[in-house]
Parts: C-alpha cells; sequence; structure tokens
C-alpha cells in the first residue's frame, strides 16, 4: 500500500499553504489536513483548521524532498519524464512528458564561463548567456554563484556597481532562478544552486522588496546583493509605489525569522520606514551601487 506517499493533490495543497506560512490552514474542504495527520502525524486539526508549528512544516518539506526528490516551495509534482525515456515504450514521445528543457538552467558571466574544468568565453556571442544541462555539471570552477530573480539582469551584468565588498562578484556565475510557473519552473536553478553551498559563497540577487528578502531567505544563499539603506532613504521615481503594500504575507514571513543578521533587519526597517521598494530594473536604470550583506 502506498497510503503514506503523497499524490498529486496532497503536494499541491501543502505546496499552496507552506509557501504562505501562515501557520493554520482552513481545511473544511479538503481531507489533506486529515490524512496528514492520521498517517504521518503532522500537526493537529482544531475547529475546522489545521494547525502546524515550524518543526511540522519542515517535516512536511523533509519528507517530501524524501518520497519525490522534489523541493516542496519550488517544485512540481514530479510525475513526468523525458521524451527520450517515454519513447521507449510509448509511440507519443510527448504524452505526459517533461519539456526539453526541464533540465537546463540559464547562466551568465562576466568574463569566462568556468565549469567542468573547461573555460568558454560566452561574453562576446551572447549578452544573455547560455543555457547549460545542470545534470551534466560536475564542477564550478567560480568560487561564487549568483540565483538572480529577473531576466533583465541576465541580459545587463556589466551594467550592475558592485561596491567594494562585491567586487569580487564580477568573477562570479550568475544563474538564472526561472519561473515559479509551472511549465517554467525555478525548480531545476534552485536544484542546481543549493548543490554547491558546502563549497561556493551563494549569493541571492532579488527585486529588493519583501518578497525579494523573502526569496533572498528561503532561496539556500548565505549572502544577499542588495542596495544599500542610504540609497533607499534617498531612492525617488515617478509614480506610486504600492508593491510595498502588496506584499503582507512575506513581509510577515520576515517578521517571523528570528536568526537575520542585523545588516538584514537594518535593511527591511529601512524599507518598511519608507515604504519603498527598489526593482532590478530601477536598480540596473539608476545605476544604484550593491553591496553584499550577510543573510545569518
Amino acid at each position: 500500500m502506498n497510503g503514506h506517499l503523497f499524490n498529486r493533490t496532497q503536494f499541491n495543497f501543502f505546496a499552496k499553504h507552506l509557501r504562505a506560512d501562515l501557520g493554520y490552514v482552513n481545511c473544511t474542504k479538503t481531507k489533506s489536513c486529515q490524512w496528514i495527520v492520521d498517517v504521518h502525524r503532522l500537526g493537529k486539526i482544531v475547529n475546522g483548521k489545521w494547525l502546524y508549528t515550524e518543526k511540522d512544516r519542515v517535516a512536511i518539506i523533509d519528507l517530501i524532498k524524501s518520497q519525490l526528490n522534489v523541493d516542496l516551495l519550488f517544485s512540481a509534482y514530479p510525475d513526468k519524464t523525458s521524451r527520450e525515456a517515454l519513447a521507449v515504450s510509448n509511440n507519443n514521445e510527448k504524452l505526459n512528458a517533461l519539456a526539453v528543457s526541464d533540465d537546463f538552467v540559464l547562466v551568465n558571466c562576466l568574463s569566462s564561463l568556468q565549469i567542468n574544468e573547461h573555460s568558454i568565453d560566452i561574453t562576446a556571442l551572447a549578452s544573455l548567456g547560455i543555457y547549460i544541462n545542470a545534470k551534466k555539471v560536475e564542477t564550478v570552477e567560480h568560487q561564487q554563484i549568483v540565483l538572480v530573480e529577473n531576466l533583465a539582469v541576465m541580459a545587463n551584468l556589466a551594467k550592475l556597481v558592485l561596491l567594494d565588498n562585491a567586487k569580487h562578484l564580477q568573477n562570479a556565475l550568475w544563474v538564472y532562478r526561472g519561473d515559479l510557473k509551472r511549465e517554467q519552473s525555478s525548480g531545476r536553478a534552485y536544484d542546481f544552486f543549493r548543490r554547491f553551498k558546502a563549497t561556493h559563497q551563494l549569493v541571492c540577487f532579488a527585486d529588493f522588496d519583501p518578497e525579494g528578502l523573502k526569496i533572498a531567505i528561503t532561496s539556500g544563499a548565505t549572502t544577499i546583493l542588495s542596495p544599500v539603506a542610504d540609497t533607499i532613504v534617498n531612492f525617488n521615481a515617478a509614480g506610486p509605489d504600492i508593491d510595498y503594500f502588496k506584499q503582507a504575507t512575506a513581509k510577515q514571513y520576515i517578521n517571523n525569522q528570528t536568526d537575520l543578521s542585523l545588516q538584514i533587519e537594518n535593511l527591511f526597517a529601512v524599507m518598511a520606514e519608507q515604504r519603498q521598494t527598489i526593482k532590478q530594473e530601477h536598480i540596473l536604470s539608476h545605476q544604484i551601487p550593491l553591496s553584499v550583506f550577510e543573510i545569518n
């Protein structure tokens, strides 16, 4: 019997609610909550709500990783296979098949690409970078790997203004995060990024807003590339900035963290005080200087 395994419905349910991370879920219209309590003894149901702790949340994420070998927060349910593997036994090689690009991640650099002990000059060929098969990468000779939220950055690395403590990133490997939409899953990029946690400096570069900080905290990175506090205070762009007010869930998530560095707490405090967000496109167009900060 496989009653202990997560099916697609259960996977999608917990992915949705554990990303929000509110500590409770209304469960009157689903059986997934009762299933997780009865089968895995995680959380409890009180007055029609499934209540869970951070320990329960981590346990579910780890359980899915052990069962399905994917990250619940960033990956789609892994019920597909490659077209090549499917073609071995089925005339329709596209039936329930993965996108051809599923194994690939977009990378770029400011110098030469250094992977698998080979050096490739891509700067003169493609400003956006190149797609590589993540499964084929055994070594990355760059000492730093930067996870990038927005595609615009990948095409404009040379325009970034790196302050003294970030200048070493001129030799980094930059990896595009991808899209959380299922057809363009970011799961492969996150898996590739985290694979080098023990051997490389992992940096996250996202929008300077609550969602961007949450991306950095959950990405597996140890540091974040960000504008400094003075820049945030003095930044001004035409038009209203309503994004800060639309990201209540991310703000609550950050407020719930107890081990953030004083640097990150200060940046978030200034953001909250100014009610100001700065998108990566603004960072590029306004030539905003960037610095590296420890996350924890």
